[in-house]
C-alpha cells in the first residue's frame, strides 16, 4: 500500500497533535488550577497525569491496533483528545481538570503506535526512515508551538487553549475519518499479542537496546527543558528583570523568559528541521545504527558545550547540537524497531516503545532537578558522559552482531516464554 499525501497529512497532524497536548497545558496549568483552588503539588500531579497515562495505555492501544488496525485506534485517539480538552476548557472544578487530563492522555496515547505502524504497514524499508522523520518533525512542532499558542490564546481566557486544541483536535478527526484508509485489511485476531507476555517478549529480544537508547534520549531533552531556566538565572545573574546578557564581544538587555525562549526557539527549529531533510537521507546512506551513533556523539557535545557556554549566541548553538542530536536519534530509533519488527507486531512494539519514551520525558525532570540542586553543571555533565558511554557501547553492541537483523515476530516466538 502506497502512503498518499492525504494520509501522511493526517499523521503529521496526528502527531502534532499528540504533542501539543502535553505542550499546550505546561504554561496555562498553573494558573487555571490555582483558580480552582489548587495548589503546586495538583499542577505537577495534573501535567504528570498526562505522561503518565500514556506510559500506561501506550502498549495497550498498540496491541488493540494489531488486532483491530491502525484506524480506529487512531481516530479514537483523536476524539479522546477533542472531547477530553474541550472538557478541560469548561471545568470549573479541580476534580474536572484531573478528569481531563487523565482522559486526554489515555486515549491520545493511540495515536503513537497506530500512526508509526500505519508508516510500517505502508511503506517500504527505503521510505520508512523519511516519513518517521517528519512524524518526528510534527512532534516536534507540536512542543514547539504548544507552549506559544497556550501563552497568545490565554489572552481571551485560560480556558481558551484548552477549547482551540480541542478544535483542532475535532478538525483532524474529521480529516481522518474521511481520508485515513486501513491498511490491515487482512489483520488476525492475535489473541497472544494481549497478553502481558507478548511485552516479556519484546523485552528479551534485542530491541530492547533502542527502547533503552529511546529512554536516554528523552531524558537528555527534558532535563535540559526542566534546568534550563534556573541555569539562565544562576548563571548568567539574570530574572524577570531585564539584565546585561553576553552576545560575542558586546552585551544586551534580556531577561531570564526571553533567553529561554530564544533558546528553545532554535532549539525547536534545529530539531524539524534534521528531522523533516536529514535524518531520512542519513539512514537511507549510512544505516540507522551510525546514525543513532552520530545523534548520541552531538548531544554528547552539545551538553558538554552548555558547561563551558559563556554567552546567548554559546547558549544557541549548544541547544541547536542537542536538538540535532535528539533529532537524528528519535527517528532512527523508531525506524530501526519498525524494521526489526514483523507486520502482526507492529503496534504492541511501537506501543512499548512509546513507553519507554513517556518514562523518560516524566523522569528527565525530576533527576535533572535532583541533580541541579547537587551542581548547578552535573546535569549537563552527567548528559554528556551518558550520552558519550551510551554511543560507544552501542557501536560496540552493533559490531558484535547483537543487533537483530531479523523481525521480531511475537506470534511465532510465544511459545518460548
Amino acid at each position: 500500500m502506497e502512503m498518499k499525501t492525504q494520509q501522511v497529512t493526517v499523521l503529521f497532524l496526528s502527531m502534532f497533535i499528540f504533542t501539543l497536548g502535553f505542550g499546550i497545558t505546561v504554561p496555562v496549568m498553573p494558573y487555571f488550577a490555582k483558580g480552582m483552588g489548587g495548589s503546586v503539588v495538583d499542577v505537577g500531579l495534573l501535567i504528570a497525569a498526562y505522561s503518565a497515562m500514556e506510559l500506561i495505555f501506550a502498549p495497550v492501544w498498540g496491541k488493540i491496533s494489531d488486532v483491530i488496525g491502525r484506524r480506529p485506534v487512531i481516530i479514537i485517539g483523536l476524539l479522546g483528545f477533542t472531547i477530553a480538552f474541550a472538557g478541560a476548557g469548561m471545568s470549573t472544578q479541580l476534580w474536572m481538570l484531573y478528569a481531563s487530563q487523565i482522559i486526554a492522555g489515555a486515549l491520545a496515547a493511540g495515536i503513537f503506535p497506530a500512526a508509526m505502524a500505519y508508516i510500517a504497514d505502508s511503506t517500504g524499508p527505503e521510505q520508512r526512515g523519511s516519513l518517521m522523520g517528519l512524524m518526528g518533525a510534527a512532534s516536534g512542532l507540536g512542543v514547539i508551538f504548544g507552549p506559544a499558542s497556550a501563552s497568545l490564546f490565554a489572552m481571551w481566557g485560560l480556558n481558551i487553549p484548552y477549547f482551540a486544541a480541542s478544535a483542532l483536535g475535532l478538525v483532524t478527526t474529521t480529516v481522518a475519518f474521511m481520508w485515513l484508509k486501513e491498511t490491515r485489511h487482512n489483520a488476525q485476531k492475535l489473541a497472544a499479542a494481549v497478553k502481558p507476555r507478548g511485552m516479556l517478549q519484546v523485552l528479551r529480544s534485542g530491541l530492547l537496546a533502542y527502547f533503552l537508547l529511546m529512554f536516554i534520549a528523552m531524558v537528555i531533552m527534558a532535563i535540559l527543558e526542566a534546568t534550563f531556566g534556573y541555569l539562565a538565572m544562576d548563571r548568567f545573574g539574570l530574572s524577570e528583570t531585564a539584565s546585561a546578557m553576553p552576545v560575542l564581544w558586546n552585551s544586551v538587555m534580556l531577561t531570564a523568559t526571553n533567553v529561554m525562549g530564544i533558546a528553545f526557539t532554535f532549539y525547536g527549529i534545529s530539531a524539524v528541521i534534521t528531522q523533516a531533510l536529514v535524518v531520512g537521507k542519513m539512514m537511507e546512506k549510512i544505516g540507522e545504527e551510525k546514525t543513532i551513533i552520530i545523534g548520541l556523539l552531538l548531544s554528547s557535545l552539545g551538553a558538554a558545550m552548555v558547561i563551558v557556554s559563556s554567552g546567548l549566541v554559546s547558549i544557541i548553538l549548544s541547544a541547536s547540537i542537542l536538538a540535532v542530536g535528539a533529532g537524528l536519534m528519535m527517528p532512527s530509533i523508531n525506524t530501526a524497531v519498525s524494521k526489526r519488527t514483523d507486520d502482526d507486531s507492529q503496534g504492541v512494539v511501537m506501543g512499548l516503545l512509546g513507553s519507554f519514551n513517556s518514562v523518560g520525558r516524566t523522569l528527565g525532570p525530576v533527576a535533572g532537578g535532583l541533580a541541579y540542586s547537587v551542581a548547578m553543571l552535573l546535569p549537563y555533565a552527567a548528559s554528556a558522559v551518558v550520552s558519550l558511554v551510551s554511543a560507544v557501547a552501542f557501536e560496540v553492541y552493533t559490531r558484535n552482531g547483537k543487533s537483530p537483523l531479523k523481525t521480531l515476530n511475537i506470534k511465532a516466538q510465544k511459545s518460548k516464554i
